[in-house]
């Protein structure tokens, strides 16, 4: 378990940088962005609106759907999937920054009645008479360190045959004791474990797989793409956030393209039912 806190990560140091984002994009529209214009700024995992819509076609997530999204950050995914399906998401964010945003967004946007944000540790969180019947996270679990317990939570408060779609970080090759505490430090790296166990980790806790994807290519993509982006334009960023947070992202973007360029983590796609 990293002895580190998750907000000494570079990406969380600086959390007012995403309503700044917001209301300079509003700035810029003139009026309020849409749920679509958003996404460039409140989904923080990789590939946007494109993996969510992937995760709603393949998890069935439809009108009567209740959906738990673990590590919902500042709430994109959560708030996208209620507006295009009808769905009602609980968004459960350990982070408090995180958390506050992604409520006052949620207002913003009249969805507080679709989407329910919730400050906890999911390992922590009782759903009292709650059965989901659909789980989703992006780049969200690798960061916890107890997965029996965080597996055998979700099958607790999963409906049978219901489905878990998630997108993380497996472990490519083995690190040596300074790339492990770059991991720990500022990728706040858990739990990383090969493709090949992470599946059978959830095969052993009554979970079936129904698909799987090796992701690695992809997100070096576009890791690159965001990184050469995010340089482009530094000094718009350095203006609209201020030189220490500018310099923050740009580290975390630096080591996240490294660290998939270098092949010490890589990306892995899977929707699993419970059986």
């Amino acid at each position: 378990m990293s002895k580190y806190n998750i907000n000494e990560m570079n990406l969380y140091k600086s959390t007012n940088r995403f309503m700044k984002s917001y209301f300079a994009l509003k700035k810029e529209l003139k009026r309020a962005p849409t749920i679509n214009e958003l996404s460039s700024i409140d989904h923080l995992h990789y590939n946007g609106i494109k993996a969510v819509d992937n995760a709603i076609k393949e998890a069935k997530i439809k009108k009567d759907s209740i959906v738990l999204d673990i590590g919902s950050g500042i709430g994109g995914p959560a708030r996208y999937i209620a507006y295009k399906t009808n769905a009602l998401v609980y968004a459960v964010e350990i982070q408090n920054d995180l958390h506050k945003i992604g409520q006052m967004l949620t207002n913003d946007y009249n969805l507080n009645k679709s989407v329910k944000h919730i400050k906890e540790d999911i390992n922590k969180f009782s759903a009292e008479k709650i059965k989901f019947n659909i789980v989703v996270s992006w780049l969200a679990l690798y960061h916890i360190a107890d997965h029996k317990k965080l597996l055998e939570k979700i099958n607790v408060i999963m409906k049978k045959n219901g489905y878990f779609y998630t997108e993380d970080f497996f472990l490519v090759n083995d690190l040596d004791s300074s790339e492990k505490e770059i991991l720990s430090k500022s990728f706040h790296a858990n739990h990383l474990v090969g493709y090949e166990e992470y599946l059978q980790e959830l095969c052993n806790k009554s979970f079936k797989v129904i698909s799987h994807k090796d992701m690695t290519e992809n997100w070096l993509k576009f890791t690159k793409t965001r990184l050469d982006s995010y340089k482009d334009n530094f000094e718009k960023n350095i203006t609209l956030f201020g030189l220490s947070t500018a310099e923050n992202v740009l580290t975390f973007y630096e080591l996240a393209y490294s660290l998939l360029f270098k092949k010490k983590i890589g990306g892995i796609r899977f929707l699993c039912q419970k059986i």
